[in-house]
């Protein structure tokens, strides 16, 4: 919610807010605390902001920190043993990162644009969580939206051809882009070809190639490097979905 936003009695009522600058702060996981516990998670942490390509974190770095994003996209990934880089997914305003039932992060996390994130404490955190059992169940949430894009994610991988997995990974980036009433459905990419290519199992030839046969089929239309219009969104579900004609 903004200053501006009509749910407010009054820019008073807003400003007031311990989180009103916050803009991702009704999907975020303290959204269900009240206005006092909320005020005090606030002060139990601090404001980190990253460059782009700064890391937030390293495979096997003991985790010491959790972390809300608030602006930005980070970047997930995991180095495997023959030295191949695997990109998991990506972290978007409003996801939590951090939670682990192990003492070190499972993966990687860079920011591909300059992002800003809540820092918290782990052993902090936890000992507010179990103060908070409203958040516990907000965590928990969470944690079962990461359980199922994880299997998309291994469906896409898995069992998708590269036209599909292309088409669901546009399709995907339209639901974290900020769309405008009357025009085109958004996918913005603010990560580069080869993250797309590394998150998708695909060669970045591939990648451009699919991307190229799509807009040729008028599926999409390219407005920058970092944004696309989804012209045709039934058609981009169907080659999704494979029930569609290739656009290769």
């Amino acid at each position: 919610m903004y200053l501006t936003d009509p749910r407010c009695e009054d820019r008073a009522l807003a400003c007031d807010h311990p989180c009103f600058d916050c803009p991702v702060r009704d999907a975020a996981v303290c959204n269900s605390l009240g206005r006092e516990d909320l005020a005090e998670f606030r002060r139990s942490g601090t404001s980190k902001l990253l460059a782009a390509g700064e890391a937030l974190c390293w495979q096997g770095e003991v985790a010491t920190e959790v972390f809300s994003v608030t602006r930005g996209v980070l970047r997930l990934s995991i180095l495997l043993p023959d030295g191949r880089r695997q990109v998991t997914g990506f972290a978007f305003p409003g996801d939590f990162l951090g939670l682990t039932l192990e003492d070190e992060h499972p993966f990687t996390a860079e920011a591909v644009c300059e992002a800003q994130l809540c820092r918290f404490s782990r052993a902090r955190f936890d000992g507010f969580v179990e103060a908070h059992p409203q958040m516990e169940r907000r965590l928990y949430s969470a944690a079962a939206n990461e359980l199922s894009a994880a299997r998309d994610q291994m469906i896409l991988l898995g069992r998708k051809t590269a036209t599909e997995r292309v088409a669901s990974f546009l399709l995907q980036m339209t639901r974290h882009s900020p769309q405008r009433p009357g025009e085109p459905l958004r996918a913005l990419l603010p990560m580069s070809r080869t993250d797309m290519a590394d998150y998708l199992g695909l060669r970045i030839e591939t990648v451009s190639r699919e991307l190229s046969a799509l807009k040729a089929a008028r599926l999409v239309r390219t407005v920058s490097v970092h944004e696309l219009q989804i012209l045709d969104r039934d058609g981009l579900n169907r080659l999704a979905a494979g029930t569609g004609t290739s656009a290769a």
